[in-house]
């Protein structure tokens, strides 16, 4: 009889712990559940894995009470979670932890409550205090207690085992509601002309009127924040609408989407010759209901959102469920709005501006089937998507899947490719520049490769013209040489739109001093801080420390301290400087810190109340503007300075990627690279759009090097706030590395990181390349025989306070 149960906990611990099972929880018990059971001082929320009856060779504790009713972790999720255990080095519980949303994972409170049938004696009179408020209120937040009454008066309690501490699933049930305006009765549209035309006969157009004249022109209903975004619709005109009993308020959930985007499913667009002929084969395999990947090569505008939409809604009429991951919260309103329109309702977003409360409802009405689509960024990957039948991973190649801190450090492609596997589902990956793992798979057969060559309705892919800084030294404008400034004039004159990509935020990249030389750096990290003029302040763009600008040098208190290098801010203040009819609007990550920010800006953008945008990298990620005819990349070189094998690639993408925002529409588009490099391989083949011929020579490097894809590399970053002490546990540890490999040795470092010490914490590296073909078990058992080594022979005391995080399949 099964009477054992192993529970996984959200910590660094590799290992899952077992319990006894109580007999009145046998028919309750299921894998994927939650459960309390006593952990060291308190009771804390743990997750079924497996259910048996080895009896251990150790004394079991009980698990207390089973908090679920039914699994909140399906059996494919928890073999995906299984799989992210063993290939990517973490506990089972952080794999589950990303993959479930606040209130169904492990995020709890701690509180404390009255241990039944407990009855205090001889306790002074502030404990008796304690134990009476806690009673009578049933349980109290331990970290409330401990403000209150001390630590000390807490842990007594504890110790004595009259008050217990457990952990709560803590999520705020109460949605986030917003204000929407609708007519007030049917004939309020009617009634509001009239009124506008009775007040403009007798020559009063008070404020309110002209609001109601502009209300006219929208569509109703209408959430409150987008009609203030007009400057004659205010609280006060909404008000006095409203009391003429023209409109009428009321409160609805804020993730409503039916009241942004239209449903309109007669939309669905013909495909054309090379898009029906990817599409067969997707559909081929769609119908044999077994797994297959495909790898989508589409140039930049050639329609693969239609592909993705036409296989999806193959994918539903088979009574399956979808999900679509973009790489960026960015990209999400454009490709909800596109999908929305065929699919209405049926589909969850699901992202991290969301709340708590908007995540838990999109995962439960996917789980409960209510809604058969998910789409979203990296962590959607996990969305509990019915019956799964199809994943699309657009832009595939993009770095923001693979997540870098905490653990689990997955790549979502990856991971979407696997739950495929588990689930016989067919993988859509699409890019106009994949990469090079992505294509190598292709051309090994890991995947079938389809190709799109070709945009829509005669669209032709923009001209590139590149423009070598040395010789434009004495002809610029501002930031601009003399061929993108003309560009963008009779852009503008022409009632066509702009994007300026400069991958750098900031005003300027760091102040200096110009008597001493001084540039005033981060206390917390080893990098200089960027300027942001807008609120006078430096900023670490890796701890997020911020101090105000120095009036004076700190080093010699000369007040000769001024901007150097340049930023978004800047660029954008330059900008408007040149084209001062024009209007701007900058996107970079100090402007879309709020949640509706990037659906905001690009809805501006979209609607064309803005000439020109200046972002960073967001701008070159799948935005589709069809005004949009110049794009010009201010400092094409910026990739080149992060020490990578991939900046090269990285390049190359970057720069495809923002030429391809330019002529979509049918209008002939033209794109200008700023460089002091020409004649680098990525800017020369992207200007060509040759990604064909970048591939070939950037895998015949990787290839002679031993670099992904022709090798796995497994990154160990040691962390500590004592520098000696990383570096001889990042040495002693890297010697146990090379002892388990033995002969195969191809390891690097250890080493300083790049950036040497980050949040007080000092860091070193070391990098080991394996077989492309090793596996999740394969890298298990590497890494296990690596720890055991090093634990038993190398460590030392002291290096406990020194963390090895493990990162497979680094990008860096």
């Amino acid at each position: 009889m099964p009477n054992y149960v192993d529970i996984a906990f959200p910590t660094a611990v590799r290992q899952l712990f077992t319990y006894q099972l109580p007999a009145e929880f046998l028919q309750q018990a299921q894998p994927g559940k939650r459960v309390w059971v006593p952990l060291r001082k308190h009771k804390a929320i743990g997750f079924i894995i497996r259910i048996h009856s080895n009896k251990p060779d150790f004394n079991t504790r009980k698990v207390k009470r089973i908090l679920d009713d039914e699994s909140v972790l399906s059996e494919e999720l928890l073999k995906l979670t299984g799989w992210m255990h063993r290939f990517y080095y973490c506990s089972w519980g952080e794999a589950i932890q990303a993959a479930l949303p606040a209130g169904l994972n492990f995020y709890a409170e701690k509180r404390l409550r009255i241990v039944d049938g407990k009855q205090p004696k001889n306790l002074d009179q502030s404990l008796q205090e304690v134990v009476n408020t806690i009673r009578g209120k049933d349980s109290y937040a331990y970290k409330e207690a401990n403000k209150r009454w001390g630590r000390n008066a807490v842990e007594t309690l504890i110790g004595r085992k009259l008050v217990e501490l457990y952990e709560a699933p803590n999520l705020k049930m109460k949605p986030n509601m917003e204000k929407v305006w609708r007519w007030a009765h049917e004939d309020a549209r009617s009634q509001a002309g009239k009124l506008i035309k009775e007040y403009r006969k007798a020559d009063k157009m008070y404020k309110w009127v002209q609001a109601v004249e502009v209300l006219m022109r929208q569509k109703l209903p209408s959430y409150q924040k987008d009609l203030r975004q007009h400057s004659r619709i205010e609280y006060y005109t909404l008000n006095r609408m409203a009391e003429e009993g023209l409109i009428q308020a009321e409160e609805v959930e804020a993730n409503n989407l039916d009241l942004r985007y239209e449903y309109d499913p007669e939309q669905l667009n013909t495909l054309n010759r090379e898009q029906q002929a990817a599409f067969r084969e997707i559909n081929e395999s769609q119908q044999e209901r077994e797994y297959q990947s495909f790898l989508l090569h589409g140039v930049t505008g050639s329609g693969k959102t239609e592909v993705y939409i036409h296989a999806l809604k193959k994918t539903l009429e088979q009574g399956e469920g979808g999900l679509v991951l973009v790489p960026e919260i960015g990209l999400t309103p454009q490709i909800v709005r596109r999908f929305y329109t065929i699919f209405g309702d049926d589909i969850a977003v699901l992202h991290s501006r969301l709340t708590n409360r908007e995540r838990y409802d999109a995962w439960r009405a996917l789980q409960q089937g209510e809604k058969r689509i998910a789409i979203g960024a990296r962590s959607a990957v996990f969305a509990p998507v019915q019956n799964l039948g199809l994943i699309v991973v657009d832009e595939e190649h993009d770095a923001s899947y693979k997540q870098k801190n905490p653990a689990p450090r997955y790549h979502g492609r990856d991971v979407a490719i696997m739950r495929a596997h588990i689930n016989d589902a067919v993988t859509i990956l699409g890019s106009a520049t994949p990469s090079m793992s992505s294509l190598y798979g292709a051309h090994t057969g890991k995947s079938t490769l389809l190709t799109l060559k070709e945009r829509p309705f005669g669209a032709t892919l923009p001209k590139v013209e590149v423009l070598d800084l040395k010789e434009y030294q004495s002809a610029m404008r501002g930031p601009l040489t003399v061929p993108v400034y003309q560009a963008m004039e009779e852009a503008i004159q022409r009632n066509e739109q702009v994007i300026l990509l400069y991958n750098r935020r900031g005003y300027s990249s760091y102040l200096q001093c110009q008597h001493c030389g001084n540039i005033p750096e981060c206390p917390n990290c080893s990098v200089s801080m960027t300027y942001h003029k807008s609120k006078g302040q430096l900023r670490c763009h890796y701890c997020g420390y911020s101090e105000r600008r120095p009036e004076e040098c700190p080093e010699c208190e000369h007040d000769m301290i001024e901007p150097q290098g340049s930023g978004t801010q800047q660029l954008e203040e330059r900008i408007s400087e040149l084209f001062p009819k024009a209007n701007t609007l900058r996107m970079d990550y100090d402007t879309t810190s709020s949640k509706t920010a990037h659906a905001d800006i690009l809805s501006a953008f979209g609607q064309k109340e803005a000439d020109i945008l200046i972002g960073t990298q967001i701008v070159g990620k799948g935005l589709d503007f069809p005004d949009v005819t110049v794009v010009g990349v201010i400092d094409a070189d910026t990739e080149l300075a992060f020490p990578s094998f991939r900046s090269g690639e990285r390049m190359y993408q970057l720069l495809s990627q923002v030429a391809g925002r330019s002529g979509r529409s049918g209008k002939e588009g033209h794109v200008f690279f700023q460089t002091w490099q020409p004649d680098h391989a990525a800017i020369v083949t992207s200007r060509e759009h040759r990604y064909n011929d970048f591939a070939r020579q950037e895998l015949e490097q990787r290839k002679a090097l031993r670099y992904p894809p022709f090798s796995r590399i497994i990154r160990f970053d040691f962390k500590g706030k004592q520098e000696g002490r990383v570096r001889r546990v990042a040495l002693a540890f890297t010697e146990s590395l090379e002892q388990v490999l033995g002969s195969f040795k191809a390891i690097l470092g250890p080493s300083p990181a790049p950036i040497a010490r980050m949040q007080k914490y000092y860091l070193w590296e070391s990098i080991v390349k394996i077989k492309p073909t090793n596996g999740a078990s394969a890298i298990e058992q590497l890494l296990d025989r690596t720890f055991a080594h090093y634990e038993e022979y190398k460590s030392f005391k002291g290096s406990g306070s020194v963390r090895i995080n493990v990162n497979v399949d680094a990008l860096e």
